[in-house]
C-alpha cells in the first residue's frame, strides 16, 4: 500500500511553487507609484504637516518641529523610492522605539504610530481609485 503516489507529490510541489511565487508577485501588482501621494503627519488627531511623496533614488530628509507637553521637539522623516519612514524620536517623549521599527510605508493603508505622543503618519492620494475588491482580505 502506497502512502503517496507520484501524482500526489507533483500536486503538492505545484501548490508550493505557486504559493511561493504569489508571495512575491502580489505585492508588486498592488504597488502603485508615488505620483499624487502626500505624507500626512497627525498629532493628537490634527493634521500638522503635509509633504509630497517623491520617487527619488537618493534619501531625502525632512525635519519637522512639533509641540508636545509644552516643549518643542524635532522629528525626522526619510523619503526614498516613493516610501517614507520616521526616525527615532526623543526618548523623553517616546520611550520605546516601536515607531522607528515599523519601517517604510508607501501605501494608503499603511501607518506609522508613535505613542504616547499620539503622532501618526499616513499616506493619502490626491485622486483615490475605488477598488472593486480588497485583495488582502477578500
Amino acid at each position: 500500500m502506497k502512502f503517496m503516489t507520484t501524482g500526489d507529490k507533483i500536486l503538492i510541489g505545484a501548490i508550493l511553487i505557486i504559493s511561493i511565487i504569489s508571495l512575491f508577485t502580489i505585492p508588486l501588482l498592488l504597488n502603485t507609484s508615488a505620483d499624487g501621494k502626500h505624507i500626512v503627519l497627525n498629532l493628537d488627531n490634527e493634521v500638522i504637516y503635509r509633504f509630497p511623496l517623491t520617487e527619488s533614488s537618493e534619501s531625502e530628509f525632512i525635519d519637522f518641529p512639533f509641540n508636545f507637553g509644552g516643549k518643542e521637539y524635532i522629528g525626522k522623516l526619510e523619503i526614498k523610492d516613493g516610501r517614507v519612514r520616521l526616525h527615532r524620536l526623543s526618548e523623553e517623549i517616546s520611550p520605546l522605539s516601536i515607531h522607528a521599527d515599523m519601517g517604510w510605508i508607501s501605501e494608503t493603508y499603511q501607518v506609522i504610530v508613535s505613542l504616547p505622543v499620539k503622532l501618526y503618519i499616513t499616506i493619502e492620494e490626491d485622486n483615490p481609485q475605488q477598488q472593486e475588491f480588497d485583495a488582502i482580505s477578500y
